[in-house]
């Protein structure tokens, strides 16, 4: 299980939740920019990196070998108010899934790169998504919202890899019971949503203004203060191919780990980015 390649005729799917509650404002710890700023720009940044990841031939978009969804909860810059919304801007405004070929030539604008904390070196870079937040934090409408997407995707690749999503949050969820479930019976139903290679994967990572004792991948909720217990609950355990590709890179993983980032920092979430969206299996199965 969740060893399938990432190929042209089976593509991977990868699912960013971006929390946009209007508590993402505050400045995270002592990186001198607030946490909506900095969720932003590692989202970015690992979109970056996976385009450069699945380029294989100079002057040529990368090859479609993943698709991607970013999925923002909160205030709605495009549409207005609060609620749940593609968080893609620019030419990709309003695109709830886009192949990763689609990415290099359809940013949003380039800024300049600012950030220690950084996955790739340059001092100019294309973005796909901006910053924002206000309003509450309905989360369990965004990973609804998200399982729908994918439970159609899934309908149409059965013989791709297992879709991974990925929940950046600084809060508690404002929207539980949402239409009738709580937050885990949505992320339950979310991670029953299959193909041929094992059930989607749910990673979460929980940012906080002073991240003193910051816990990635833990074996156990104990010792967790609050959402801590319930993130755990919610988290996919990380399969084994995840962990060995997490321990290749210098990773302490330990077997029985729950995807699950605390309390964490910018460079964290750098780290947890990287490890969760992991497409290092890349194979062409088309001449």
């Amino acid at each position: 299980m969740y060893n399938t390649a990432y190929s042209r005729r089976s593509p991977g799917l990868i699912v960013l939740l971006i929390d946009r509650s209007d508590s993402m404002k505050f400045e995270w710890g002592d990186s001198g920019i607030s946490m909506a700023d900095g969720a932003t720009r590692a989202i970015n940044d690992i979109l970056l990196e996976l385009a450069i990841k699945c380029t294989k031939d100079v002057g040529r978009p990368p090859r479609p070998y993943c698709d991607l969804s970013v999925i923002g909860y909160g205030v709605q810059p495009v549409a207005g108010g609060e609620g749940v919304e593609s968080a893609f801007a620019g030419p990709l405004t309003g695109r709830t899934i886009v192949s990763i070929s689609e990415l290099p030539q359809q940013p949003a604008g380039v800024q300049a790169d600012r950030s220690p904390d950084t996955m790739v070196s340059a001092s100019q870079k294309p973005y796909w998504v901006e910053s924002a937040h206000g309003y509450r934090t309905p989360m369990c409408q965004a990973i609804a919202t998200a399982g729908s997407h994918i439970f159609d995707w899934v309908r149409e690749h059965p013989g791709s890899p297992a879709p991974i999503v990925i929940n950046i949050t600084d809060g508690l969820k404002t929207d539980s019971p949402y239409e009738g479930a709580d937050l885990l019976e949505w992320g339950n139903r979310l991670t029953t949503i299959a193909t041929a290679d094992g059930n989607t994967l749910l990673f979460n990572i929980f940012l906080a203004q002073q991240s003193d004792r910051p816990v990635m991948f833990p074996t156990s909720s104990s010792g967790l203060p609050e959402p801590g217990p319930e993130l755990f609950a919610l988290s996919s355990q990380v399969p084994a191919p995840f962990i060995d590709s997490a321990r290749d890179d210098g990773h302490r993983i330990e077997e029985g780990a729950r995807g699950l980032g605390f309390q964490a920092n910018l460079s964290m979430l750098v780290k947890f980015l990287e490890i969760g969206t992991r497409v290092s299996n890349l194979r062409d199965r088309v001449s």
